[in-house]
């Protein structure tokens, strides 16, 4: 069953702490996490695989994984180097770049994660072919692909996405796929028509004038 899951992402604007902007956000999700069976997916930045840097203490990430169900999207360089670290603070999955990792460094991660119990998915920038993600399709859990040039919220959909969905859905019909970056109200429905089996939507709902009417109006579109 298709499910939304809302992205938590600093601002690039650096107007205040970055985890006082994470938690800030968080906290006006929290009457609504029952919607996204208690999901939220946190995106975290390194300032050199994408421009954006997200300036947070590893160990403060606990505050969310100690009563969520947390998701991170790690858009970060050597993480074969920090993967333990990651893995210490318990999320439910961790999300990393295939652009980002050599396939020794996959592979460790990959057994890693395995190893802790966390779910794994590949992540793969608009300009990635999804056929780069062959060799681990029967040891991960899913593929995210990117919808926009990662790294801010609030971009529009690249329309060439669509089309590497429906051929991965194609070729690969149990693999869960997910999808992150510009989905819409407008665009949800032939995503889900195209093979997605998750939603991240970020913008969507945390910058409505109404979460609980934004949510309402995506499952509505979701459940036809």
């Amino acid at each position: 069953m298709a499910k939304i899951i809302p992205a938590l992402i600093v601002s690039d604007k650096n107007l205040y702490n970055d985890f006082e902007e994470l938690k800030e956000k968080f906290e006006r999700l929290q009457p609504f996490l029952a919607e996204f069976d208690n999901w939220v997916q946190i995106d975290i930045t390194d300032g050199e695989f994408v421009t954006s840097k997200t300036n947070i203490g590893l160990d403060m990430l606990s505050y969310f994984t100690k009563s969520t169900n947390v998701e991170f999207h790690l858009m970060i360089v050597r993480l074969q180097q920090t993967i333990d670290k990651w893995i210490e603070l318990k999320p439910k999955r961790i999300i990393f770049h295939i652009e980002t990792c050599t396939s020794e460094d996959i592979e460790i991660i990959i057994k890693k994660c395995k190893q802790a119990q966390i779910e794994i998915g590949l992540a793969l920038n608009p300009e990635t072919p999804f056929s780069s993600i062959n060799p681990w399709l029967e040891e991960i859990d899913l593929v995210m692909f990117l919808g926009v040039t990662p790294g801010f919220s609030g971009q529009k959909f690249i329309p060439e996405t669509m089309a590497k969905i429906g051929l991965l859905r194609h070729n690969r019909s149990g693999i869960k796929i997910e999808v992150d970056g510009g989905v819409t109200v407008e665009n949800i429905y032939e995503l889900k028509k195209a093979g997605v089996d998750i939603f991240v939507v970020g913008t969507g709902i945390l910058s409505a004038p109404d979460i609980g009417q934004a949510i309402a109006e995506f499952k509505s579109v979701l459940s036809k």
